[in-house]
């Protein structure tokens, strides 16, 4: 089979540092495309979590055992070999705000998942992203006071292994004094904030606003590299499922709510079991509600 140059670049499509060229053919398997990368750059460092974004795609190549042929990857495809998890600014729901690194080639749902696990966050099925309102220009006079932000860049776990407990905290906060206080914040009360500065806070008073607000949400079956998040933006971690577990016991068979149900309880279990009334005519389910009226606009 015929052979053809394949140009690599080292880097974020946006800091073009070097660029390698590879003499492959269509068998070529991506794993092989790699390799010969890193014996190309000739430098000694940590290439594990580095991988190929496929930029006229928008495609991560993490099929490592597929051939070039497979993916439809020909001599004009530009290709990026750069890590897999980069540094994002997260506001958190108590309005502090951390930085750390974030999957950007796994969907959504899962970068969640990893970040929520860093943070000993329960039920990252709740949780989601959306970016950050931009910021309107303000007067001199008006400056902002500088805000603390927890820096946990440094903290890698391991895949599907459980981070154990070292004096009665995860041991990756355990590793330096600033992780430390990270894990104070996340986990004692915070002090009620200014009233000063809830006033600043972007308000949804129009239907245009909240359904510009809305519309940040990011898309949880894509990774952040496709939804055009770049390394160091800022990203709000909010609500955005919410689950509600019933903790009382019901009885089987009578259809009544035991003593000590809520009303809301009561409620999910009418909206969930309401198929022969949604059949009804004219009745309108809450279940199935415009998200415009469905979402809150607090974040």
């Amino acid at each position: 089979m015929a052979a053809w140059e394949l140009q690599v670049f080292v880097g974020d499509p946006d800091v073009q540092e070097e660029s390698v060229t590879l003499l492959v053919t269509g068998e070529s398997h991506i794993g092989g495309v790699i390799l010969k990368i890193v014996e190309e750059i000739k430098r000694k460092q940590d290439w594990s979590d580095h991988g190929l974004w496929w930029e006229q795609k928008k495609l991560w190549l993490l099929q490592t055992h597929w051939t070039l042929d497979k993916y439809g990857i020909l001599a004009d495809a530009r290709l990026y070999f750069g890590p897999q998890h980069r540094p994002v600014t997260l506001r958190l729901p108590n309005r502090r705000a951390l930085r750390l690194r974030a999957s950007f080639s796994q969907p959504l749902f899962r970068a969640v998942a990893a970040i929520c696990r860093v943070l000993s966050i329960r039920h990252p099925e709740e949780l989601s992203l959306l970016r950050a309102p931009e910021k309107k220009e303000k007067k001199k006079k008006d400056k902002e006071p500088e805000e603390e932000v927890f820096d946990l860049t440094s903290v890698v776990l391991a895949a599907g292994v459980a981070p154990a407990q070292f004096r009665g905290m995860p041991a990756h906060f355990s590793d330096s004094p600033e992780t430390e206080a990270c894990y104070r914040m996340l986990s004692l009360p915070q002090p009620p904030p200014d009233p000063a500065q809830l006033l600043r806070l972007p308000r949804s008073s129009s239907l245009a606003d909240k359904t510009q607000l809305h519309s940040r949400w990011l898309d949880s079956s894509r990774c952040l590299m496709q939804q055009g998040v770049k390394p160091g933006d800022t990203l709000w971690l909010r609500f955005k499922y919410y689950s509600f577990f019933d903790l009382d016991p019901k009885e089987a068979g009578t259809g009544q709510r035991p003593p000590g149900t809520s009303r809301l309880l009561g409620f999910l279990g009418w909206a969930s079991g309401g198929e022969a009334r949604r059949a009804e005519p004219g009745h309108q389910d809450p279940a199935i509600l415009p998200p415009s009226t469905t979402l809150t606009s607090w974040p």
